[in-house]
């Protein structure tokens, strides 16, 4: 696929620039393709590329001897990376890749010279990082003010809405992650999580194979979702 231009426009922030700009990074980026299971960067990394991710999905996390957060997890549409560009620092955590993965890459250099030259660049990077900080504020507050039993729920209320399409039974998406990632996610043991899971199938919220999950309720798990507890 050639980048171009008119891709750009179909990127959500990107379609504000100016035809100028949009020109400019269409010839600067590179279009990547990665497998599943491969580092895009890891924490500690020197100042990484900016990923536009097109297709595929990806964990954001950070480790701590045998202790592992998992902070995010973009997919097609959402951009990561370069969060320690303008400071020089390294990288804040680890992306892999979950699924097969297509991306528009900007590397170091080249996201350095498009703020240099393009104002409104400058711009829309400084509200990715933004919205990138929000996010992992919002994390913060969810492990502190939430319990387990929110927090999951608030995960797969998300995915839900992001990933989801209607089957007969509820709203459908791919599992993609082990009982053990989703317990990284939401900051708990693997055996809690799985006994949480356990209640929401009892109590008919959800129905889980090893390559699916339905969410047969969400009105239901969207209001445990945002119960503040603590």
């Amino acid at each position: 696929m050639v980048i171009t231009a008119e891709l750009l426009t179909k990127i959500r922030l990107f379609g504000l620039l100016s035809p100028r700009t949009q020109r400019s990074i269409a010839e600067k980026a590179v279009l990547v393709q990665h497998p599943a299971h491969v580092d895009l960067y890891q924490q500690g990394d020197p100042p990484t590329a900016l990923y536009i991710l097109q297709s595929g999905q990806v964990k954001l996390y950070r480790q701590s001897k045998d202790k592992c957060q998992i902070l995010a997890l973009p997919t097609a549409g959402d951009c990561l990376g370069a969060e320690s560009l303008p400071t020089g620092a390294t990288s804040p955590y680890t992306a892999t890749t979950i699924t097969p993965v297509s991306a528009v890459m900007l590397p170091p250099d080249v996201l350095q010279s498009l703020m240099d030259e393009h104002s409104d660049f400058q711009e829309i990077f400084l509200r990715l990082l933004t919205e990138r900080l929000k996010q992992f504020v919002t994390l913060v507050h969810d492990l502190a003010f939430r319990d387990v039993t929110s927090r999951l729920a608030m995960v797969l209320v998300a995915r839900a809405e992001s990933e989801g399409h209607l089957a007969a039974e509820g709203i459908l998406f791919d599992r993609l992650l082990s009982q053990q990632e989703f317990a990284d996610m939401v900051g708990t043991a693997r055996e809690v999580v799985y006994r949480t899971f356990k209640h929401f199938e009892e109590d008919g919220l959800v129905q889980m194979t090893r390559e699916s999950i339905i969410i047969c309720d969400l009105n239901t798990l969207r209001r445990i979702a945002f119960q503040e507890t603590r």
